[in-house]
């Protein structure tokens, strides 16, 4: 913690500069998600020497140059090396462009948590969902709470995704459509796999009630 009289004289100019610096310090240490961040305020910060948070009002844009995951959004507070909070926000990384009424980056688990209004568009797909939680370390997200879709049409109690493959796997509930067929879970729920591949140049989704072993490998503990 910086002591009080010299953060009292510190300008805007130079808290920008030490704080992009203590955030990015942890990439010292291995490439590890959400260790090398970079902050670009849109207007005002406002730094609280007691806890550490510093508080973006008017939002900003927070890039982490390991992973390239971007947020931008209305609001943001952040501890560095923690956590980071925003309202308002779009997320932009391997998983798609996510938006969000909230969200929470956990930077020393690598997890990404939002609530409310979740909508995801990835590979002509889009969701949305109540609740999306992200893995950074393995890659993997998942969505719950009346996960509807588009291209192709589906809805499920949750939805896992490979965000390396982009393949699918609707569990519990679900019904899946595409323009020769419906399928529809047990009444005591199941899974369902949609496999992403390329048609023409285009994304498309395969669907299998048999979900393959190494899909269900990537989604192990979760489920």
């Amino acid at each position: 913690m910086f002591p009080i009289a010299l953060t009292r004289q510190l300008g805007e100019r130079v808290l920008t500069a030490v704080l992009a610096l203590l955030l990015t310090l942890p990439a010292a240490f291995g490439a590890e998600p959400f260790a090398s961040l970079t902050v670009t305020p849109t207007g005002r910060q406002e730094f609280d020497i007691a806890t550490g948070v510093t508080s973006l009002p008017d939002g900003g844009v927070i890039t982490d140059q390991t992973t390239g995951v971007q947020l931008r959004a209305g609001y943001i507070e952040y501890l560095a090396g923690v956590f980071v909070q925003a309202a308002g926000a779009q997320v932009n990384g391997d998983f798609g462009l996510v938006s969000a009424e909230s969200l929470r980056l956990d930077l020393e688990a690598g997890v990404l948590n939002a609530d409310g209004g979740i909508s995801l568009v990835r590979d002509g797909l889009t969701i949305n969902a109540g609740s999306l939680v992200y893995y950074a370390n393995r890659q993997v997200a998942v969505f719950s709470g009346g996960v509807v879709a588009s291209g192709p049409a589906f809805q499920a109690d949750q939805l896992y995704l490979d965000a390396v493959t982009g393949d699918v796997l609707l569990v519990g509930q679900y019904s899946f459509q595409d323009s020769l067929f419906t399928m529809t879970s047990p009444e005591s729920g199941g899974q369902l796999e949609l496999r992403m591949v390329l048609r023409d140049g285009q994304p498309a989704y395969d669907a299998a009630t048999e979900v393959r072993p190494e899909l269900l490998a990537r989604f192990e503990g979760l489920l």
